[in-house]
């Protein structure tokens, strides 16, 4: 039998950038008037499918954001994330039967997961392969870009769009990544870009854990596709990844990335390289 793991969207959740500038009493009105606590979320599921309260929750958020100003919008944005995160978690619950037979080759099963997965695209969710025998729950990739775009503030707006962009493939799966190394370099300009451009913007502490996630992911790789060989006293760095920092190098010769790795290529024997590069990290 298959395991299910169910994770939210963007990967990231924004809980550390809560609001903390805005009048107590806006916080309380953006609550109770347009998402719905877990409680009644418990109580709703007597009266409605989850997945209709999944759309539900949606409409109400879209007359909402009509009346706020666009931080008011980045503070919905950031608790409806947040809450549709309990209410993904509890639609996966709901169906694990049918999702731990995800991989089953009786047809019975099948065709239960084809209905799943049609039921989950009325409402913009989908169920997603994540490698290792795990499926998850999520919405589509461009769910909340779409919802907020027109409504929360510029960095915001970019955040959205560069995670939907991401979204659109699976990151990593089977202690690998399922990008290429290339596409994983890209996508950590598109985030130091980003950094440079909004550097005041609430954003920035989440954006920059992810960033450093990125980084490491580039610089050693992971388990299954690692960077660098260690065989003995024979370690040496992949050609295919020499080659991809050189283009690195080349292409973004003004990118934070580069002294690591310049300082990859130094240390890549020692034992420590791990701490060596996370220590140079936490100095930015």
């Amino acid at each position: 039998m298959k395991k299910i793991f169910t994770v939210i969207t963007f990967g990231v959740l924004l809980s550390s950038c809560k609001q903390t500038d805005k009048p107590v009493s806006d916080k309380k009105e953006i609550s109770n008037d347009s998402i719905k606590t877990e409680q009644s979320i418990e109580t709703a599921q007597s009266e409605l499918e989850l997945t209709e309260l999944f759309s539900k929750n949606k409409n109400e958020v879209i007359l909402k954001l009509k009346s706020l100003s666009d931080k008011e919008a980045n503070a919905l944005y950031e608790k409806y994330f947040e809450e549709n995160g309990y209410l993904i978690g509890k639609i996966a619950e709901k169906e694990t039967k049918v999702l731990d037979n995800f991989y089953s080759d009786n047809e019975a099963d099948k065709k239960n997961v084809k209905l799943l997965e049609e039921d989950f695209a009325k409402h913009q969710l989908k169920i997603e392969e994540v490698g290792e025998g795990y499926v998850e729950v999520t919405t589509t990739n461009d769910f909340y870009y779409n919802l907020f775009k027109d409504y929360v503030t510029k960095d915001y707006k970019d955040f959205l769009y560069l995670k939907s962009e991401e979204n659109k493939t699976m990151y990593s799966g089977d202690a690998a990544l399922a990008i290429s190394f290339k596409d994983l370099g890209d996508r950590i300009i598109s985030w130091e870009n980003f950094m440079t451009k909004y550097p005041d913007s609430k954003l920035i502490k989440a954006v920059k854990e992810d960033h450093k996630r990125y980084q490491m992911d580039y610089l050693i790789g992971m388990d299954n596709t690692p960077t660098v060989e260690r065989a003995g006293e024979e370690n040496y760095i992949y050609p295919e990844n020499i080659q991809e920092f050189d283009r690195f190098l080349k292409k973004y010769p003004k990118s934070p990335t580069v002294y690591l790795i310049h300082l990859l290529k130094e240390n890549f024997k020692n034992e420590k390289l791990y701490d060596i590069l996370t220590s140079e990290q936490n100095k930015s």
